[in-house]
C-alpha cells in the first residue's frame, strides 16, 4: 500500500510508514489540541504545484486566522500559498446555508480544484448545520463515494465528543481516524495522540505523547520493549567502576552490557558512585550518558571538582554527555526519545539514570513506570550499554524491603548503600545484593567517601551483626 509522509516527526512510525495514499481521515479532538497545526503541517511538507492541496475553512476556523497563525510556524511557506495550497472559506455561504449544501460546494471545489490533498477544517461544523441526520448522512456519504474516486488524501478536522465515535456517521465511513487530548495532569498539561482506526493497515496502539513547537507538531511515540528480543551475545568483558575495593566485590568488575542498581538512603553516596563508574569510563575512551533529574550538570560538575575530575574536559572531548530533565516537567516518552538520541550520538558505550524514583512523576500510573523501566534496561542491553540506575530509599535505620520497589528483578545486579548508627556515629555499608551470571561477594563493606582520597571500599564490620537493620548489634563473645 503506497504511504504518503505526514511531515510530523515520529507520527509516520506509528502509523506504520505515513497515513495509506488516497485515504480519507478524522482528526479530532478539543479546542486547542492542535487539528489545523498536524494538516497544515501535513499539506505544507507535502503540497508542490503540480500535486496541489486544497484547505478549506468553515465556521470554526476562518481562513484569514488559518494564514495568519500558521505563518508563526517553521513549516509554513508563504511561496506554497496560491500557488500549491489552495484556501477556500465556506463561512460567508454557511451563514446561510445548511451541512448538505456545504459538503455539495465542497464536491465542487474538488472537481474544479482537483487537489492530491485535501483538508476540511472543520467538517464537525457542516455537521452540526445539516437539517437532519438522514439528510447529512446521504451527503456524506455522497462526499466520500466521490472522494473515494479520485487520487486525493483527505483530512476531515472536528472538534466531536469522546461519545461522538458510536453515534456520528464520520466515524464508520473514514479510512483513519486520530484523536488529540490535552488534559491536565497535577499542575501541566499533558497532550498525547492515538490513532483509533486505520482502514487495511496495522499502527501502534495506545497514547503517544506530543509537543507544539514553532517547529510544528513532534509526537514522542509510546515506549516499549521490542516486540521480539534482539540476539546478542552475552559478553564476558568486565567494566571498571574505577572505585577502589567494589570491582573485587563484583567478581572482577561489572560485566558488560548489563543493568546496575544502586539503591540507597539519601547521602548515602549513590550520586557519586554513579558519576564515578561514568567518568572511570569516560576517561578510558567509553563515551557515556548522564541522566538526572534533581541535580543539574552544574551541580553535578561541583560536585566532580570536589574529588578532583573534569567533567567540562570530558564533555569538550565528546566522551560525555550531562543530560538534566526537570522531574517536573517530565515526559517519559519523550524523555525516552531524547535519551536515544544522545546515546546514538554519542556512541555511549555506559549510561547512568540519577534516579530513576524521579521517572515516576512522568508516568501516568505506576504500572506504566515499571513497564518504562523494564523498556529502558532492555533496548539499553539490545545495544550493548552497561547501565548503572539509582534508586533512593527512605527508611533510614529501619528494615529494607527491596521488592517493594518492583524494580530489583529488573536489574542483573543490585548494590545497596546503607547507613549504620554504631557508637554514637554514622557510617556507611555497601554489598553486593544480586550479581547476576557472575560469583560476587557477600561481604558487608564499610564505604568510605572523602575528598581527599575519593571513593573506596573499605574492610569487614567485625564484631557486629543485624548490619542491614541500620542498627548493628554486638555480637555476643562465645
Amino acid at each position: 500500500m503506497e504511504r504518503i509522509a505526514t511531515h510530523v516527526p515520529h507520527l509516520d512510525y506509528i502509523l506504520r510508514g505515513g497515513l495509506p495514499a488516497y485515504s480519507i481521515n478524522l482528526i479530532t479532538g478539543g479546542p486547542g489540541t492542535g487539528k489545523t497545526v498536524l494538516a497544515q503541517q501535513f499539506v505544507f511538507g507535502n503540497a508542490t504545484p503540480q500535486e496541489r492541496a486544497l484547505y478549506v475553512t468553515t465556521l470554526s476556523e476562518p481562513m484569514s486566522k488559518v494564514v495568519r497563525y500558521g505563518q508563526e510556524f517553521t513549516f509554513f511557506d508563504l511561496d506554497k500559498v496560491g500557488t500549491a495550497i489552495l484556501y477556500e472559506d465556506l463561512g460567508e455561504r454557511l451563514y446561510e446555508g445548511n451541512g448538505e449544501q456545504a459538503v455539495e460546494w465542497v464536491l465542487e471545489l474538488v472537481a474544479e480544484y482537483d487537489p492530491r490533498f485535501l483538508v476540511v477544517d472543520s467538517f464537525k461544523a457542516i455537521h452540526d448545520l445539516a437539517e437532519s441526520p438522514p439528510t447529512f448522512r446521504r451527503a456524506l456519504y455522497r462526499l466520500v463515494g466521490a472522494l473515494s474516486a479520485r487520487a486525493c488524501t483527505t483530512l476531515l478536522l472536528g472538534e466531536y465528543a469522546p461519545d461522538a465515535l458510536a453515534e456520528a456517521p464520520e466515524f464508520s465511513v473514514v479510512d483513519g481516524i486520530i484523536e488529540l487530548v490535552n488534559r491536565r495532569v497535577g499542575v501541566v498539561d499533558e497532550r498525547a495522540l492515538r490513532v483509533l482506526k486505520l482502514r487495511g493497515s496495522d499502527y501502534h496502539t495506545g497514547e503517544h505523547a506530543f509537543a507544539i513547537s514553532a517547529a510544528g507538531i513532534r509526537v514522542f511515540p509510546r515506549f516499549v520493549t521490542p516486540p521480539e528480543p534482539v540476539t546478542y551475545a552475552v559478553s564476558e568483558a568486565r567494566c571498571s567502576t574505577g572505585i577502589q575495593g567494589l570491582d573485587e566485590l563484583l567478581g572482577g568488575g561489572i560485566l558488560r552490557g548489563t543493568a546496575t542498581l544502586v539503591v540507597g538512603e539519601p547521602g548515602t553516596g549513590k550520586t557519586v558512585t554513579a558519576l564515578h563508574f561514568l567518568l572511570q569510563g569516560a576517561r578510558r575512551g567509553e563515551p557515556g550518558v548522564y541522566v538526572s533529574f534533581q541535580e543539574d550538570p552544574n551541580q553535578l560538575t561541583q560536585i566532580a571538582r570536589n574529588f578532583g575530575w573534569d567533567v567540562e574536559g570530558l564533555v569538550a572531548q565528546g566522551v560525555l554527555d550531562m543530560f538534566y530533565t526537570s522531574p517536573v516537567e517530565l515526559n517519559i516518552d519523550e524523555h525516552a526519545i531524547k535519551i536515544n538520541e544522545r546515546v546514538r550520538a554519542l556512541k555511549a558505550q555506559r549510561m547512568v539514570v540519577d534516579s530513576i524514583s524521579d521517572m515516576e512523576a512522568g508516568a501516568i500510573d505506576v504500572n506504566r513506570y515499571f513497564n518504562y523501566v523494564y523498556a529502558l534496561v532492555q533496548r539499553g542491553k539490545n545495544v550493548g550499554l552497561t547501565m548503572l540506575l539509582t534508586s533512593e530509599i527512605s527508611e533510614i535505620f529501619g528494615t529494607i524491603i527491596l521488592t517493594g520497589k518492583g524494580l530489583s528483578h529488573i536489574a542483573d545486579n543490585v548494590i545497596l548503600l546503607r547507613y549504620l548508627e554504631t557508637e554514637s556515629a554514622i557510617r556507611r555499608a555497601l554489598t553486593v545484593l544480586k550479581a547476576r551470571g557472575t560469583d560476587h561477594s557477600t561481604e558487608i563493606r564499610e564505604y568510605l567517601i572523602s575528598r581527599a582520597e575519593g571513593l573506596r571500599v573499605g574492610t569487614r564490620f567485625t564484631g557486629l551483626h543485624s548490619l542491614l537493620s541500620g542498627r548493628p548489634l554486638v555480637a555476643p563473645v562465645e
